[in-house]
């Protein structure tokens, strides 16, 4: 008796050194392109942590970090990718939404050597990035910098309507009015943006939609913007900031 119990102490130790060190393995410190000017490496392509990075003298690549955070690494450089976000917490979240955002709106062809392709599909109508607009066709939280001078935002220019705005808390109203050929029209003076106030918009017999004001009183770094926009929910703004860089080049 006492030897099977030997025998199965020590199955049981080798079957967790075996476990051990799948479960303690590092986590991958891929980093995302948003803006290139490397030939080699194009918008939109991921490079793995294991492929060593060289950047010619006068290029430039900006990556999204592991940690949500970007960076611009000029060259000349010559350096491994997993050195550059070392020691860095992981946020999934951001890397959750840039990669949802890549594969549908932004993403280029495959990069040869150290970078995979992400698959590409035309993307959705959006309106630019701003920390004052207010998109009137979505339901979400809305970033916006305090004290600044709110528009509401529609993605068609081609009619006069009016928008009904109403704080939900105290069911106060207010109206805005497009004209013809503008996509914007000044939020309703008589309704003071107040931070996490939620507000039903209705345009014209459409259904309303609800938006929530998230407001900063002071905006992030450039380097910070993707990680504060997910952690306050502002995942319209987040895809707009992405697709602007993306498209720049």
């Amino acid at each position: 008796m006492k030897c099977h119990l030997v025998s199965f102490y020590l199955l049981g130790l080798a079957a967790a050194i075996v476990v051990a060190p799948i479960g303690l393995s590092p986590a991958r410190a891929d980093l995302h392109v948003i803006e290139s000017t490397a030939p080699s490496i194009k918008v939109g392509s991921q490079l793995a942590d294991r492929d060593p990075l060289v950047l010619p003298a006068g290029t430039q690549i900006r990556v999204v970090l592991p940690s949500g955070k970007t960076q611009t690494i000029r060259g000349p450089f010559t350096g491994a990718v997993a050195d550059l976000a070392k020691g860095q917490p992981r946020n999934d979240g951001v890397l959750v939404w840039l990669k949802e955002f890549l594969k549908t709106g932004g993403a280029t062809e495959a990069t040869p050597g150290a970078t995979r392709s992400i698959g590409r599909e035309a993307p959705r109508p959006r309106i630019g990035f701003s920390w004052s607009a207010v998109p009137v066709a979505m339901d979400g939280s809305v970033c916006i910098e305090k004290g600044a001078r709110l528009q509401l935002v529609r993605t068609s220019s081609s009619r006069a309507e009016r928008a009904i705005v109403m704080e939900a808390a105290n069911s106060e109203r207010g109206e805005a009015q497009w004209e013809v050929g503008s996509d914007s029209a000044a939020w309703p003076a008589n309704l003071a943006p107040r931070a996490d106030g939620a507000y039903d918009i209705r345009v014209g017999d459409r259904p309303p939609r609800q938006i929530v004001l998230r407001v900063l009183a002071t905006l992030p770094a450039d380097e910070d913007v993707l990680t504060e926009l997910h952690r306050l929910d502002c995942r319209q703004q987040f895809e707009a900031w992405v697709r602007e860089k993306v498209a720049k080049q």
